[in-house]
């Protein structure tokens, strides 16, 4: 993405204006026809379940929402599923290989300072590995769906909550395996 201050033409090198396109004012180029259009970001966040109906979280080491809990998540990078960015994401932030098994929900989040995003939403189970925070995390740790921590990053709170049954029913699952 280009960044939204650009004042430059990435092609041609000419100075950016304001544009009417596809009924609404963009960035674009008089010259050769650029536009610059400014899309939400594309990540994927994991509601990683154990069979008791634990949600792992991690702790956030970095801005926004620096020291608050949230769910493991991340950006996807372009040669990448939505469910591959997420596996790596939750391997990089603590250490778990997970499976990403169930898209619950794509959603539209507005509440990042840095640029809204469409995220989606996996259920996920835990294959291996040993626990432990990524660069990006202070902690991780398991978190009982009635003991979680307020305040989380991202409102993960209310996310959570609206899908507390989905949970409930996918550790269930989990545990008749």
């Amino acid at each position: 993405m280009w960044p939204r201050d650009a004042r430059h033409c990435p092609q041609c090198a000419a100075p950016l204006q304001a544009l009417h396109n596809e009924g609404r004012s963009r960035p674009g180029c008089a010259a050769c026809g650029f536009v610059l259009y400014h899309h939400p970001a594309s990540a994927a966040a994991g509601l990683v379940v154990d069979p008791h109906g634990q949600l792992l979280l991690v702790r956030r080491a970095i801005e926004p929402f620096r020291g608050a809990w949230a769910l493991p998540a991340g950006y996807q990078e372009l040669e990448e599923t939505p469910a591959q960015a997420l596996e790596r994401e939750v391997f990089e932030e603590t250490g778990l290989t997970v499976r990403a098994e169930q898209l619950l929900d794509l959603l539209y989040l507005s509440g990042d300072p840095r640029r809204p995003a469409n995220v989606a939403l996996y259920l996920c189970r835990a294959l291996s590995g040993r626990l432990v925070g990524g660069a990006d995390v202070s902690a991780v740790g398991w978190f009982a769906l009635g003991a979680l921590p307020e305040g989380m990053a991202f409102d993960n709170n209310q996310l959570i909550a609206a899908r507390r049954s989905a949970i409930e029913c996918y550790a269930a699952a989990l545990r008749s395996d």
